[in-house]
């Protein structure tokens, strides 16, 4: 009688591998080993193949997956529906393969209609029985909160029950990474085998939303369902591999300071001490460090996608406000918060901007480009000159591909000519207090006017919260109903007045007729370690150049396009910093943005897009 299975770290070479406990339904008994076996599954046609077809077949494997190598070939389960299959058939395959690996068992499986849901590719085998194989990998950025694999439910997730690194990363978490053959892009599954990690202030069903808060942690039970983009991602056939940090309830904190209950995540970049920015800074630092990660998703309700993917010289697009259901995510306020996503590259954004926002029903298949580039004389130029160089760069490139020229503007003068009748403040001083007067009141009735009691009622003491909450706790009271009213009446002005004299919102087919650049980095260095007086007290006051889009409830896309050195104070070497700039749309043309600025870099590959950060230590690579 066999006991029961349970999850297995299993070392092949210097490469460690999760063994899923749950057995495959579809195949037969195989062999009868009670250890766990490397076997490797591949599908016959309808003719005999060459041998060297098979090593054909196994080669491509190693080009397209990280998961499968050549340790896997300890056994090869051949499936198949020819009958002509026989031992010697089997012999000169295993003296072909000899070459590249010691095959100690071959079994030839007959297709049927049970088998056929059984992919390709790596696998252990136990007991008879195949079981799916991920990859592990050490989190040596600390971007990762808990690694996630399907529960036997296939829409709900656990907790990997796995660790391995110990020896060489022993503060990092092991992530798991399932083979990407077992995926076959569909109709139903256009993006199958695709991994994501999201911001732990996202649900995911199975699992706890945490919010970096330890408190909040321990007060809620794991979530019933997914947030419903999560769930929209997952049924488009994206992998979710775990849940990455975030500042505590998404609020303002500055590393490592006011980074409390956890490790704020390292910034790959530069030195390895620069700071991530946040809220969404375990969506970025991960990005920025893994190759075998592919997006990320995180939230920005007033900077927090945005600056993390400039600091980590990525691409990450605060989306039009609504653009996604932000159902199953704790919020800020609902007048503010979107979700959005990382990556590498401007093609794969536009790859997740299709699956997370969709084409809008009427759009078309021309390329209409915006007619009008923006250039707010109020931020530009750079103060610091290697910086503008690359902005100038890129601008002029993007003259180019849309056919015109910049228009120069300065805001604060196009606001002095059509401000509202009576209204003689400037646009800093009219919209000075709108974000914290309008969204901060939100943030108190939403979270922390049920949590704080909620917890105190439960445990029979206050929560332990991080130093920018314990002060916004104290702050968010105090805002009036009054203020409010007036702030919300406010930002309708400024949209009013944004439509009609700076950006018009996009058409019905999602396209924008003018965009706008905005510069996102500096050219200095801000490093994780420094000292403060204080919390960062953050509210919101201010009218600065992130305000610009989300008071208009546009899409903006960061674009990673260089690096400029500085020297650093920790390697006392010349170091690269990431320089990055913002392309703003109309409200409404986000995945028309994504394209957009898609299709200006693939026609020229020297602009956007810095790869994999080779600053922080490189996990392991299998002998391969």
């Amino acid at each position: 009688m066999v006991g029961p299975l349970i999850s297995t770290v299993v070392r092949l070479g210097n490469v460690a591998y999760y063994m899923h406990s749950t057995p495959l339904v579809g195949l037969g008994p195989i062999g009868a080993g009670q250890i766990a076996e490397p076997c490797t599954v591949v599908t016959v046609g309808n003719s005999i193949p060459t041998s060297d077809d098979v090593r054909d077949t196994l080669h491509g494997f190693d080009l397209v997956d990280d998961v499968w190598s050549k340790d896997f070939l300890t056994s090869l389960v051949v499936r198949t529906t020819l009958p002509e299959l026989n031992s010697s058939w089997t012999g000169e395959l295993k003296h072909v393969l000899s070459r590249i690996a010691h095959v100690q068992n071959i079994h030839v499986v007959q297709l049927d209609s049970s088998s056929s849901q059984v992919p390709q590719g790596p696998y252990f085998l136990q007991n008879g029985r195949l079981h799916y194989a991920y990859r592990l990998y050490p989190d040596t950025a600390g971007a990762f909160v808990v690694a996630a694999v399907p529960a036997d439910n296939d829409s709900s997730f656990r907790s990997l029950d796995a660790s391995a690194y110990g020896g060489q990363y022993p503060s990092a978490l092991t992530v798991a990474v399932p083979s990407r053959l077992y995926f076959t892009k569909t109709d139903e599954k256009p993006y199958a085998g695709l991994r994501l990690a999201v911001k732990d202030i996202i649900d995911l069903k199975g699992l706890k939303t945490g919010a970096s808060s330890l408190a909040y942690t321990a007060l809620h039970p794991p979530r019933a369902a997914s947030a419903e983009a999560v769930q929209r991602l997952v049924d488009l056939g994206f992998v979710i591999v775990g849940k990455v940090k975030t500042t505590q309830f998404a609020d303002s904190e500055w590393p490592t300071s006011d980074w409390v209950d956890y490790h704020g995540p390292f910034n790959p970049r530069g030195d390895g001490y620069l700071t991530t920015s946040g809220s969404s800074a375990g969506s970025a630092a991960a990005v920025a460090a893994y190759d075998w990660l592919d997006f990320s998703l995180g939230t920005d309700t007033l900077g927090s996608i945005r600056a993390p993917a400039a600091a980590q010289g990525i691409f990450g697009m605060r989306s039009s406000l609504g653009a996604a259901s932000f159902s199953g995510i704790i919020p800020y306020s609902p007048k503010f918060d979107t979700i959005g996503g990382f990556a590498r590259t401007a093609k794969e954004f536009k790859v997740l901007a299709h699956a997370l926002y969709g084409s809008p029903p009427s759009a078309d298949t021309t390329k209409a480009r915006p007619a009008r580039l923006l250039y707010p004389t109020d931020y530009w130029p750079s103060e610091h000159g290697p910086s503008q160089q690359l902005f100038e760069a890129f601008i002029v490139r993007l003259e180019t591909y849309l056919g015109v020229k910049r228009t120069e503007i300065s805001l604060e003068e196009t606001w002095r000519q059509h401000r509202p009748e009576g209204v003689t403040q400037s646009l800093s001083e009219y919209f000075e207090h709108v974000f914290e007067w309008a969204a901060n009141p939100d943030q108190w009735t939403s979270l922390f006017q049920d949590f704080l009691p909620e917890y105190e009622a439960r445990f029979g003491k206050p929560p332990v919260l991080n130093p920018q909450i314990r002060f916004k706790v104290e702050y968010l009271p105090t805002v009036t109903a009054e203020q409010q009213a007036e702030a919300v009446r406010r930002l309708k002005v400024y949209q009013d007045w944004f439509y009609e004299h700076v950006m018009p919102p996009s058409d019905n087919d999602g396209k924008s007729s003018t965009v706008m650049v905005l510069p996102w980095t500096t050219g200095k260095p801000d490093y994780r370690d420094k000292y403060r007086d204080g919390p960062q007290r953050f509210t919101g006051t201010g009218f600065f150049f992130y305000n610009v889009g989300p008071y208009a409830e546009a899409p903006e896309l960061i674009i990673p396009v260089g690096t400029t050195p500085y020297v650093s104070k920790f390697t006392g070497r010349t170091e690269r910093l990431p320089t990055a700039l913002g392309l703003m749309g109309a409200k409404g043309s986000d995945v028309a943005l994504a394209e957009l600025v898609s299709d200006l870099l693939e026609e020229d590959e020297t602009l956007g897009g810095l790869g994999i950060a080779a600053t922080r230590q490189k996990p392991l690579e299998g002998d391969l």
